[in-house]
């Protein structure tokens, strides 16, 4: 086992490390610095840049072959785009015309007439991206960890995600990636895409509009997988409408402006197609034997049969016979305790050296509940890159181990820290009475010592603060995070005293009908800090306010919570950065969760997806935080009404404190191989903008 740091060398660590942080690992890269993060504009720039003619620049005269031009040395040559270029706008800039180039993994395939050659694989436009140090090799097996096959794996899958447009690591601009480009009318109404000429599956079957038309007819509108349009999908209250121009172009029509689609479309796993060749055969619709299908795989109905080989959850669907766009693809069934991925030979990128990428193998995916086992893994260098389910708690453990397990830890800006949302819709109607008044939830907010949580779990880095976005979002004021964000027992005291909750012989209150006041914590280990959910804890029970913790699964808690079956949701931040607000706005409203975390008022989102059929009529204030988050959707980012209706959002949420937050701006301890070459130093860690999709995996490589 590793040994114990003592404060000195730990405060050595730690400000050795912060100082290093302020140097970047390739300093020749050009990225923002983690406290400049630029506020939110992508809307803007990109738009107007993706339908502009390449900028040619002058090439290099008499070059055999295109140059190696990368982001560290590119060569004099630039494109319209950031670190990619479409193939002509490359070859015109270059001056050369680039020849393609195989993963020797593929040759054996290639001369058996299983693959064709490497130049029938890619699309008729690849997308070209310079290398961000040099050109790399082909080989090797990246290994990661997830606590399970559904739970902490959102950073595995990003190493492979193909998304329609892409967030650079700037955090700020939007770049082509599955689609080539796209256009947008002057009201942001009308989106269209265009996609890429020849790009196939894994499985070699064309990809073209007929997959995302499939997705959006059979798959989004169909009431029986979605009950209720997603509201990603909908502006003004109304769904969009999808038009196929033609084999390579879509539109996207809403009924009011949308300028935050872009961004949702950059940073989100819910891609907008689905293989429609490989999965109609367990769709009613296409089949009417689907349910007997369903049936004989151990399913009630054809929609649960189909779930498992189409899911917005990229994590829920492991049938290898589902073809993919990402960088790998499954080959065989995972188990229990591994997932294994091997490169698409028909991925859609190359170098600026021709190579077709990605260049790494192999995915390995390990799944490892215990949190000691895989710091232990870590410290022994069998894990080439970690950084989901990581701690501040372990930083020291994982900065004083890294020459003995060959890696480098980064420190970017993280997360916000914990958050607790008292059920105001719970079933018992008792505690809901408790939870909707608003001086228990100001008194458990002033019974929580943040101060002594960011020093005891984050050693001072983070800051406490009351649930709020990013302090770096346009809309944020330093007056929102300390609002009733002080340590102040004595008047959270005063405060259930004053409700009537009085104490009982062991020094616990009782709720109104005499019974003991006792609340049920669950978590699970996938976001939550067990320490954080122990603290708070104490700090409530000190104010007489007892508290069970129970840590369950991560599939159990959805569970619960996806059934208004929770005292208290439980999770790190519903909303943090920026852009994951512009992208998924319901962030803003209840129940403040994602779609696999709902934190409290589950019933009210219920009757507004309803139309007022299900669910319940939720008060007032509710209904008016529903209006402005409608309103903010279709407003201009960064935009004076943007911002305006930003504030009056998070002014509801405040003075309800629906959401009580701890600290915000948490280090993102993050572990990275030496032996891996082209990792750039990240600027964010964070599943809000999908991980590791800015920072270019596909062009990672074993040294």
């Amino acid at each position: 086992m590793y040994r114990k740091l003592t404060p000195l060398l730990l405060l050595i660590l730690v400000l050795s490390l912060m100082l290093s942080a302020c140097q970047p690992s390739t300093p020749a890269i050009p990225m923002e610095t983690a406290t400049e993060e630029p506020v939110v504009e992508a809307t803007e720039e990109p738009v107007a840049e993706a339908t502009e003619e390449p900028a040619a620049t002058e090439a290099p005269t008499e070059m055999a072959g295109c140059p190696p031009s990368t982001v560290a040395d590119p060569m004099g040559i630039s494109g319209a785009f950031p670190q990619q270029f479409e193939l002509a706008e490359f070859e015109e800039a270059a001056g050369c015309e680039l020849t393609f180039t195989d993963n020797p993994m593929f040759a054996a395939d290639v001369a058996a007439g299983k693959l064709p050659p490497v130049e029938e694989r890619l699309p008729a436009e690849p997308l070209v991206v310079q290398p961000y140090n040099e050109i790399g090799k082909y080989g090797g097996t990246l290994r990661g960890i997830s606590l399970a096959p559904s739970s902490g794996t959102t950073e595995f899958f990003s190493f492979r995600m193909a998304t329609l447009v892409r967030m650079e690591d700037d955090l700020h601009t939007i770049v082509p990636n599955v689609a080539k480009s796209w256009d947008v009318n002057d009201d942001y109404t009308e989106w269209t895409f265009t996609l890429r000429k020849g790009h196939k599956w894994s499985d070699g079957e064309p990809f073209t509009t007929e997959d995302i038309e499939f997705w959006w007819n059979d798959y989004i509108m169909n009431p029986e997988l979605n009950p209720s349009v997603p509201s990603n999908w909908q502006a003004g209250g109304e769904p969009a409408k999808f038009t196929k121009v033609d084999d390579v172009t879509f539109k996207f029509t809403f009924a009011k402006p949308y300028p935050g689609l872009l961004t949702y479309l950059s940073i989100t796993p819910n891609n907008p197609w689905a293989p429609k060749h490989a999965v109609t055969k367990y769709h009613i619709a296409y089949n009417p034997d689907a349910n007997k299908l369903a049936e004989e795989a151990g399913f009630k109905t054809w929609v649960e049969n189909f779930g498992t080989y189409f899911n917005k959850w990229p994590d829920l669907m492991d049938k290898p016979e589902v073809p993919t766009l990402d960088s790998h693809m499954l080959v065989e069934v995972p188990t229990t305790e591994q997932r294994i991925r091997v490169a698409n030979p028909y991925y859609f990128k190359v170098d600026t050296a021709g190579q077709q990428l990605p260049y790494i193998d192999t995915h390995l995916e390990s799944f490892i509940k215990d949190k000691e086992l895989i710091n232990l893994k870590i410290i022994n260098g069998e894990v080439d890159m970690k950084a989901q389910s990581l701690d501040m708690a372990s930083y020291p453990v994982y900065k004083e181990n890294e020459a003995q397990g060959n890696y480098t830890v980064q420190l970017p800006p993280g997360f916000g820290g914990m958050i607790y949302a008292f059920n105001v819709t719970s079933p018992d109607l008792v505690l809901r009475q408790i939870f909707q008044d608003v001086r228990f939830k100001q008194a458990m907010s002033l019974a929580i010592n943040r101060e002594e949580i960011n020093e005891l779990l984050y050693f001072g880095l983070a800051k406490p603060s009351q649930a709020i976005p990013s302090p770096k979002t346009s809309f944020v004021t330093e007056e929102m995070s300390q609002y009733m964000a002080e340590y102040d027992p004595d008047k959270a005291n005063a405060l259930l005293d004053e409700m009537g909750l009085t104490k009982g012989n062991d020094g616990f209150r009782l709720r109104p009908d005499g019974k003991p006041l006792v609340i049920l914590m669950e978590y699970a280990q996938q976001a939550e800090n067990v320490k954080n959910n122990e603290l708070v804890k104490d700090y409530w029970e000190k104010v007489g306010v007892k508290v069970e913790l129970k840590e369950v699964t991560t599939e159990a808690l959805r569970a619960d919570s996806a059934t208004n079956n929770l005292d208290i949701g439980v999770w790190s931040y519903t909303f943090y950065h920026e852009a994951s607000m512009i992208g998924n706005p319901r962030r803003l409203i209840p129940p403040w969760g994602d779609g696999s975390m709902m934190m409290a008022g589950l019933p009210w989102a219920q009757w507004y997806a309803s139309g007022g059929t299900e669910g319940e009529e939720p008060p007032e204030q509710i209904k008016q935080l529903y209006e402005l988050t409608e309103q903010w959707k279709i407003a201009l980012p960064g935009s004076d009404e943007y911002i305006r209706l930003g504030q009056e959002m998070m002014k509801i949420n405040l003075e309800n404190l629906y959401l009580i937050g701890t600290v915000i701006d948490i280090p993102g301890p993050t572990v990275v191989s030496n032996a891996l070459g082209n990792v750039p130093q990240f600027t964010v860690q964070s599943s809000d903008y999908s991980r590791t999709v800015p920072f270019r995996v596909d062009q990672w490589f074993f040294k």
